[in-house]
């Protein structure tokens, strides 16, 4: 069962372990949601609030791992240690395992620019704390915690690389966080929900966490050279520093929020899988200039059927 299916991770997890021919229940709040994203032929469909704790113990029942891909808007963030209590009491009642698909902002502030399982989780701003109180929630209760990257791809609507790939899409100067020579990671869904569905399959991932890699280090020249030749046209690209995010921020409650991160998003940084390659092997990265092109092309048809 997957919590949350109607977002990107729920979406691709949900496509994902239906390739290998398991039975998969997806979970949302919404029912029209659910029928928009899903085929009642191919998955079941079952409507409840994770924030209610008998409705969620009732959708668990007779599933053997329930994952938690709740993704919650920012006035909202507080509640994720709430709804991962109630998963994780819901699983217990079903006997069934957990796995969290989660981010890498339970180890921010960074301190190094490779990050693996051993970095500190201490300190942060808010949207950080709330993030690493429902983590180990569910780590206690025995999950299996997935650190995902900033992840791009077809059904992801915003990110740091989804929005400018979006932008140039449309036309639009390309806007960067940062310097634009800084490299850093990112991960394309379908890859990163491939690798969380061998990880839940391992008996060994259970109760320990796992930094999902993306395709290496990416620099937003890099990505502006790679958009334009996908584009065949020329994409520009315009850095923004902290003084450009303060301003625009007065006009986009969620950037106000996002602000207390900012400054760890102009750090270089790689995801050090070490311990999952260990586990799985090497894990199916497609390269930039493929997952760049795919999800350029899913960015075209989205905007061409809403014109």
């Amino acid at each position: 069962m997957i919590v949350g299916a109607t977002g990107p991770t729920g979406i691709h997890l949900a496509a994902a372990l239906r390739a290998r021919g398991l039975r998969v229940r997806v979970c949302s709040r919404s029912r029209r949601s659910l029928e928009k994203r899903f085929s009642e032929q191919q998955y079941e469909l079952v409507a409840a609030d994770a924030r209610d704790p008998a409705a969620l113990t009732t959708a668990v029942e007779g599933c053997d791992v329930a994952f938690d891909c709740i993704g919650l808007p920012p006035d909202q963030m507080d509640q994720h240690a709430v709804t991962a209590r109630h998963l994780a009491e819901a699983a217990r009642r079903a006997g069934a395992r957990c796995v969290q698909v989660s981010s890498y902002w339970a180890y921010l502030p960074l301190r190094t620019a490779s990050l693996n399982e051993r970095h500190p989780r201490e300190g942060g701003g808010e949207w950080v704390r709330h993030r690493r109180a429902a983590e180990d929630i569910l780590l206690e209760a025995g999950a299996a915690i997935v650190h995902l990257p900033d992840f791009f791809g077809p059904d992801v609507h915003t990110s740091t690389i989804q929005q400018p790939l979006q932008e140039a899409v449309a036309g639009k100067t390309m806007n960067w966080i940062g310097s634009p020579d800084v490299e850093r990671e990112y991960a394309f869904i379908p890859d990163a929900m491939e690798i969380v569905t061998r990880l839940a399959l391992c008996d060994e991932a259970y109760g320990d966490r796992w930094i999902v890699p993306g395709a290496g280090p990416l620099s937003g020249r890099r990505l502006q050279q790679i958009v334009s030749d996908i584009l065949r046209r020329p994409v520009k690209l315009r850095s923004a520093g902290m003084w450009m995010l303060r301003l625009v921020s007065l006009f986009n409650s969620d950037l106000r929020g996002f602000l207390q991160m900012a400054p760890d998003y102009m750090k270089p940084l790689r995801f050090d899988a070490a311990k999952l390659r260990a586990l799985l092997g090497d894990p199916p990265v497609r390269p930039y200039e493929d997952s760049v092109a795919a999800t350029l092309d899913w960015l075209r048809r989205t905007q061409s059927a809403g014109s």
